[in-house]
């Protein structure tokens, strides 16, 4: 009890230093911008519109519920799944040095980024192997990690796009003739990758947090309007899909 009590608190001071590191990099002079500003001044093609990244406060503020949730609760382990204070720690870490990095440091931030999605998919496993989920479960610990690790991976799949854009691997500032055939290709993975997710741990929510990354980069303008187009479809794809899984799920319990 003691032992995972301290897990906890170990969590809320993680989350903490992460919340301390967005208001600096927001406020303070670090000459890296911010998170829904990453992709402004890139010749990537995907760029969602500036409203996606609002994503965030509906996660940050769910982790604030599985941060404090089972501090709350005095006398009885709140939740089904154990604390996971090393790898909400390392996430956190991995996190702030994303934050910080930008796009001023496009590999080291991508490294960044990779390893925080191979922690977040380790911590999202572990909250989808829960075999009877309280409301408390589902409301603080399922629901906040799937937003999570589906937005990381939006996140990467971006990230991927703007550091071929930063090395030039195609013969300058502006797209190349074979960058547009490369997004779609990034498109495709992501697709896959909430598809196979989804159905795999009959989540719908992971599809649902790619479909607002898709559905937010074919409502920015595009210079290759298939690539707002194969978005626009995909985000509808998904839509259905997490229905689908949705529907699926709920045929099964019964």
């Amino acid at each position: 009890m003691m032992r995972g009590r301290a897990g906890y608190w170990c969590n809320l001071a993680s989350f903490a230093a992460l919340m301390a590191a967005n208001l600096a990099a927001a406020a303070l002079p670090f000459g890296v911008r911010q998170p829904g500003e990453l992709s402004d001044g890139l010749h990537a093609l995907l760029t969602p519109a500036g409203y996606t990244f609002s994503i965030w406060l509906l996660i940050y503020g769910l982790l604030t519920g599985w941060v404090l949730y089972p501090l709350l609760q005095p006398t009885r382990e709140p939740f089904s799944v154990t604390p996971m204070p090393v790898r909400f720690l390392l996430s956190c870490l991995l996190s702030i040095v994303w934050v910080m990095l930008g796009d001023r440091h496009a590999l080291f931030s991508l490294a960044a980024l990779l390893l925080l999605v191979i922690v977040a998919a380790s911590m999202y496993r572990s909250t989808r192997q829960i075999l009877r989920p309280a409301a408390s479960d589902v409301w603080f610990v399922r629901l906040p990690f799937s937003l999570y690790f589906g937005w990381i991976c939006v996140t990467t799949l971006a990230s991927v796009d703007a550091l071929l854009v930063h090395a030039r691997l195609f013969g300058g500032p502006r797209f190349g003739p074979w960058q547009p055939g490369l997004t779609l290709l990034l498109l495709a993975v992501g697709l896959a990758i909430a598809c196979l997710v989804g159905f795999r741990w009959r989540d719908g929510i992971v599809p649902l947090t790619f479909a607002w990354g898709y559905g937010a980069i074919a409502a920015e303008p595009q210079l290759h309007r298939v690539v707002a187009v194969v978005s626009g479809a995909g985000a509808l794809v998904l839509i259905v899909y997490a229905l689908w899984i949705s529907f699926l799920r709920s045929y099964e319990r019964d």
